[in-house]
């Protein structure tokens, strides 16, 4: 059996992250010190300030392709079997760390020996309820045999909150699973006045009042309801709806706004890393949306960004959700259930006509949750 101490005498580490970012590369540039050779395994990595320290290997593999249903399961598929012939012939004896990217990474943890942990950013098969897969179906019961198998083989289970550890307590004791709160993306993330912000002087945006939605736009976040909003409030001609970033649902949105004429929704493709900062930074309400199975499947690490640059968070999710405990526990924002117009409206206004005060204050809130609470760098030395 795999236990700790054989975990930690494996001298060297192969990371899998089909989709990597900024919380990957951290992690990876954290282990030179801990591994004789590090290796990150990586279709697109998605560079923000920090990069991979040179002394990181890298090993590509296929590019996760989100675009399509089809697409999304034939990239996952071939970068699950090419892990497995990497594991068999190229890194046989090494230190895994499974990142669900793709979600199926770890079943080759049921054929080989190496010790391994898995990084639980989506717990799958709960998230399959998104696409009508429940309980009943064989796909769903045969994911939570081998979670089960899996997870109690690996030395540690990481995920991002207790929600999600509630989760994974259906596959796994409770002793092996560690939680650790996202940091952001970069060190440099703070407010900009909005006379001091390129990226609105760039676009001639500094008397609008912005409403943010930036990150992935995918099938999963129901950013129709941001849409329906900013048509109840198109006579407001200083209240700007701004998309930023790409994905599935993007054309749709786009067309439906083109459909209703709205002068107040802006989209934009993804922001460079010197842009980003002040991208972020531009928001007077940032939004985080996710459709009702996904709110209790993942934390979207564009929260703790939005935190990090001081942005009161319009959350809009089902009711319990880990975003929602986060949102009230440190007073950021508003979090709505689906469908609520009135109050999303009623809201926005009161921060932009009556409550400057109030959102004086949400700004405060949402810098000490980042700043002076869990959500910082550091939290990469535990894994």
């Amino acid at each position: 059996m795999v236990n700790e101490y054989a975990f930690h005498m494996a001298h060297k580490i192969l990371i899998v992250n089909q989709n990597s970012g900024y919380l990957t590369i951290d992690v990876a540039n954290a282990f030179i010190t801990e591994y004789d050779e590090v290796v990150l395994m990586y279709g697109l990595n998605r560079v923000t300030e920090r990069t991979l320290h040179p002394k990181v290997k890298v090993q590509k593999t296929i590019t996760y392709n989100r675009t399509s249903t089809v697409k999304r399961l034939w990239t996952w598929g071939i970068c699950t079997l090419h892990l497995g012939f990497l594991l068999a012939w190229k890194y046989r004896g090494y230190k895994v760390l499974y990142y669900t990217n793709p979600p199926m990474s770890y079943f080759n943890a049921l054929l080989f020996s190496n010790p391994f942990s898995v990084v639980v950013f989506d717990t799958y098969p709960d998230v399959l309820k998104l696409i009508g897969i429940n309980e009943s179906s064989w796909i769903y019961k045969f994911w939570k045999f081998v979670n089960i198998k899996v997870f109690g083989k690996a030395v540690q289970i990481i995920t991002l909150s207790e929600g999600m550890k509630g989760q994974l307590l259906n596959y796994v004791n409770g002793d092996k699973i560690k939680v650790v709160s996202i940091w952001p993306a970069s060190e440099n993330f703070k407010p900009v006045t909005k006379n001091n912000n390129p990226f609105l002087k760039e676009h001639g945006w500094q008397d609008k009042f912005i409403v943010l939605y930036s990150g992935n736009m995918g099938i999963g976040h129901k950013l129709d309801v941001l849409v329906d909003t900013a048509e109840v409030l198109k006579d407001y001609k200083d209240i700007l709806f701004l998309f930023i970033g790409e994905g599935a649902k993007k054309s749709l949105l786009q067309k439906i706004v083109k459909d209703k004429g709205l002068g107040n929704v802006k989209f934009l493709t993804w922001q460079s890393a010197d842009i980003l900062p002040y991208s972020l930074a531009a928001a007077d309400l940032a939004v985080v949306a996710l459709a009702p199975e996904a709110t209790y499947a993942s934390v979207p690490s564009k929260t703790f960004n939005y935190m990090s640059v001081g942005a009161p968070i319009l959350g809009i999710g089902s009711e319990g959700s880990e975003l929602e405990g986060l949102i009230n526990s440190y007073k950021l924002g508003l979090y709505s259930k689906l469908g609520d117009i009135e109050i999303i409206c009623n809201f926005l206004l009161s921060l932009r006509n009556e409550n400057k005060a109030i959102h004086k204050e949400l700004v405060g809130n949402s810098l000490s949750a980042s700043r002076l609470y869990n959500f910082y760098l550091a939290n990469e030395y535990v894994f």
